[in-house]
């Protein structure tokens, strides 16, 4: 459980930071000429720039210095240059990651991709993604047949466990416990990747590979989707919206209003009982009026659904599974030329990232496909992603890196 002092300070990091893992969403900073969006997957608490290289790209002479030395190492006067004026040392660039000396030059050290890069792996995403929900997709009885009991919105249902839970969450748990991914180091302030990208490259619409998870006592609550449109719909915003007696209460405590209710709403549907609270996931989007009842309208996940739950959660680790045996060496011989591999960063290291754009861009491929619910479709009251309440803490959810 984490107080709101603690959530303002991750969220700060960028939509991707992950509250409880990994999240993704891309953050840009606050300046107009910005170069860069950047993020972590993981968690931290830290503000330093000595400890969180988030906070040094904040600095535009960091972002410059980034792209040069991604395009070739640089020599101490070069570095020292670049930083003057920023209030980043060269001290900070090695400590918090970004940097590593080699061979009397100074490298980049961690996932940064300039435009070109994003456009090798976009080309590169056309073959192996598609592969990827053709795995998915050759289990699509199998799929639908497990969904169909499930009494709210099947491709809602499918988008959040098959695209967050299993691509997402169980692709990098499996990638991780398998060495194609490098664990999160573990830092002074959190364990966590940090991750670049230069901005005017790869539209991030559509590639949905982002969660942004919370939980509070068994429930959890995620949106998920892409990193293009806001996301306006969350138990924070419910807080805004809903009764004024919560608005300056605890997330804490608002969560354990709203999670009983959640799960309630997915037994059926219910008449309002005066608080407002029903009336505020109307307006939000979470639920929807018929009549005098309101049903969910979002996907919610009880203990009920645990059967559909896992067998989905199997059917996607298989696919992962042939994935990797089937794809990953000749993926990573495909990007050899990306930045990251020539400045000599392990592949299991900037894999991290290049997963993110595999798996969003398979599940845009399983939404046009018909699997997954659109969260771009007309009638969607979210643009872009979908938020979901589940059970947690039950051990059947893969574990949020």
């Amino acid at each position: 459980m984490i107080s709101d002092t603690e959530f303002q300070i991750r969220y700060a990091l960028g939509m991707r930071l992950a509250i409880l893992a990994l999240a993704a969403a891309f953050s840009a900073t606050a300046q107009n000429d910005s170069l860069l969006n950047y993020s972590i997957t993981g968690s931290s608490d830290s503000t330093s720039p000595t400890e969180n290289a988030t906070y040094a790209m904040q600095h535009p002479e960091v972002q410059r210095l980034l792209l040069a030395v991604a395009a070739s190492p640089r020599d101490r006067d070069y570095v020292e240059a670049a930083l003057r004026g920023s209030g980043v040392s060269l001290d900070d660039m090695i400590s918090n990651g970004s940097l590593r000396l080699e061979d009397g030059r100074f490298w980049l050290n961690f996932g940064l991709l300039t435009r070109g890069d994003q456009e090798i792996i976009l080309r590169a995403a056309n073959t192996y993604s598609q592969r990827l929900a053709d795995g998915v997709l050759k289990r699509r009885a199998e799929i639908e047949a497990l969904l169909k009991g499930y009494g709210l919105d099947r491709k809602a249902a499918a988008f959040i466990v098959l695209g967050c839970f299993s691509l997402d969450w169980d692709g990098l748990n499996y990638a991780t416990a398998k060495g194609y991914r490098a664990k999160s180091p573990q830092r002074k302030s959190g364990s966590f990747f940090v991750m670049a990208e230069e901005r005017g490259g790869v539209p991030l619409k559509q590639i949905y590979w982002g969660s942004s998870n919370s939980a509070y006592g068994k429930f959890g609550f995620t949106t998920f989707g892409d990193h293009f449109s806001p996301r306006n719909s969350t138990l924070w915003a419910l807080r805004r919206q809903g009764p004024a007696e919560w608005r300056n209460k605890p997330i804490s405590e608002f969560a354990q209003k709203v999670g009983p209710l959640m799960f309630a709403l997915r037994q059926g549907p219910r008449a309002a009982d005066g608080d407002g609270l029903l009336e505020a996931m109307a307006e939000i989007g979470w639920a929807r009026k018929e009549g005098a009842l309101y049903r969910a309208a979002i996907p919610v996940l009880t203990e009920q659904d645990r059967a559909m739950v896992t067998g989905l959660l199997r059917i996607g680790r298989k696919a992962l599974e042939e994935w990797f045996g089937a794809n990953y060496e000749d993926l990573k011989s495909a990007l050899a030329d990306i930045s990251p591999v020539r400045n000599r960063v392990p592949f299991p290291v900037a894999f991290d990232q290049i997963w993110h754009y595999l798996f969003g861009i398979a599940n845009e491929k399983l939404v046009e496909a018909g699997l997954f619910a659109d969260p771009y479709a007309p009638e969607a009251a979210f643009q872009g992603y979908m938020p979901a309440v589940y059970v947690q803490g039950m051990g059947w959810l893969p574990e949020r890196l």
